[in-house]
Parts: C-alpha cells; sequence; structure tokens
C-alpha cells in the first residue's frame, strides 16, 4: 500500500539531502544510545533515511513500515550505498510477531504513538531504550502556510502537541527514565516548477489536489527561487524524547 502521493517520496528524499535530515536534528542523540553491537528498530522508517544514517553504527537495523512502495525506496538506498545490514519489514505498529531489537527509533510516526498499548509495545521490544521524535507546539506565526490555511479554511494544527507530553508519561508510568528536549531546526522544501510548489502546498496543508490552481497564485508568497527552481523555507519544532529502560 502506498500512503504519500506518488512524487512526495522525491520530494521528502531531496529536503533530507538539502538539510542533512535526520542528522542534523537528531544524529547526535540517536548516536548517543546505539552500540556496534546493537541492533536497531527504525519503526515507521519511511524511505529510510535513518536507517541509512544508523546503519554504519550498529549491527543491524529492522527498518518497519506499513507503505510498500516507501520500503522500496530504502531498498534501492541501501543497494546503491552497498548497506547489507538493513532488513526491511512490511508490517504496521505493533506487528503480528513481536520484533526485539536493542534500541528502536520512532521518528514522526503519526498514528503509531497515540495508542497506550502502541508505546507500551515499544517499551517492551526495546532491550535498552530508544528515541521518539514528534511535532512540538508552535506559535500561529509558525505554523507553515497559516495565511493560507485560514483562507481556505482547512485545518490549524499549530497548537497541538503530537502526543510528546503524552509520550513521555507514559515512558515514565512503564518505568522508563525519560528526557525530552525542544528541538528547532530547518527542513524546507526543495521544488523543480511552480507546479510543483503547489502541489507540494496543497499536500502539506490538507487542500484536495484539484485545488492546486487555485494554490498556485499563493506560491510567491511562501516559494523563493533559488539554483533555477524553488525552494520553500521551513521552520520544524519538535520534541525529541530519550528513553532508557531500567
Amino acid at each position: 500500500m502506498k500512503y504519500w502521493p506518488q512524487e512526495a517520496y522525491k520530494w521528502y528524499r531531496n529536503a533530507c539531502a538539502q538539510y542533512d535530515y535526520p542528522a542534523w536534528p537528531y544524529g547526535k542523540a540517536l548516536k548517543a544510545l546505539i552500540a556496534s553491537t546493537d541492533t536497531v528498530l527504525d519503526l515507521g522508517c519511511g524511505i529510510g533515511m535513518a536507517s541509512l544514517m544508523i546503519s554504519p553504527w550498529c549491527r543491524q537495523v529492522i527498518a518497519l513500515d506499513q507503505d510498500e512502495t516507501a520500503l522500496h525506496w530504502l531498498e534501492e538506498s541501501a543497494r546503491e550505498r552497498n548497506l547489507l545490514n538493513i532488513e526491511t519489514v512490511h508490517q504496521c505498529w505493533p506487528p503480528l510477531e513481536p520484533i526485539r531489537a536493542d534500541v528502536i527509533v520512532a521518528l514522526h510516526v503519526y498514528g503509531a504513538m497515540r495508542l497506550p498499548e502502541n508505546l507500551k509495545a515499544v517499551f517492551t521490544s526495546a532491550h535498552k531504550g530508544g528515541f521518539i521524535a514528534c511535532d512540538a507546539p508552535c506559535s500561529r506565526d509558525e505554523e507553515p502556510f497559516v495565511e493560507l490555511k485560514e483562507e481556505l479554511g482547512t485545518k490549524l494544527n499549530y497548537q497541538n502537541c503530537d502526543n510528546g507530553c503524552y509520550t513521555k508519561a507514559v515512558m515514565e508510568t512503564l518505568g522508563a527514565r525519560v528526557q525530552c528536549a525542544k528541538v528547532v531546526y530547518e527542513f524546507g522544501q526543495p521544488l523543480d516548477t511552480i507546479g510543483e510548489v503547489a502541489r507540494f502546498i496543497c499536500w502539506q496543508s490538507g487542500v484536495l489536489p484539484d485545488k492546486a490552481h487555485m494554490v498556485a497564485k499563493y506560491a510567491d508568497r511562501y516559494a523563493l527561487k533559488k539554483d533555477g527552481g524553488y525552494l520553500i523555507p521551513i521552520t520544524r519544532q519538535s520534541c525529541g524524547i530519550t528513553f532508557l529502560k531500567p
């Protein structure tokens, strides 16, 4: 099953390359958790940018996602880099058969972290601990495309915390030692054409793709011309949650 628009996989890969993601916001915290002998579960890995980064640091990476298309992107990237210790698993979380790992990493896995039983499965499946990143609340002026969303009547998210405090509380209840830090970083979007700019904004703003022609008139408000294409600057704010088992 595919969960993103087809071109969004390319967009995301290009953004990661442009902004050194996830190394810039999360690399230091992740490397501090991982030993060379560890098996690391990358939960909700997507196209596997975290898996590719982590692979040289550990014995094995298990990359789990329910998006089969994203896993194909990861497998191709691993072949290109000759990374032989990444195993992809096409399943949702928690999986039918338990997966054990020394460290579990979950970067912005929006669905899987909203149920206490899913968080408990993360805790019980990790031998040492893990790292969970989720969106942090921001002000109205910090939300991407806020004026457009207000004008078109789509949902605003700036006051929402995507379960960071809840995740921290659940892990503490289960007995983990937890550290939570706010992470602010640049993670915009390079794009080739003004049509891509409009389609990206639709996707990120919850506007139906058939309204892209309406969004195009707002493109100059958000996109800068750069290197023969366009760049949409976006500042992201996240909660980085490290948990260690007793």
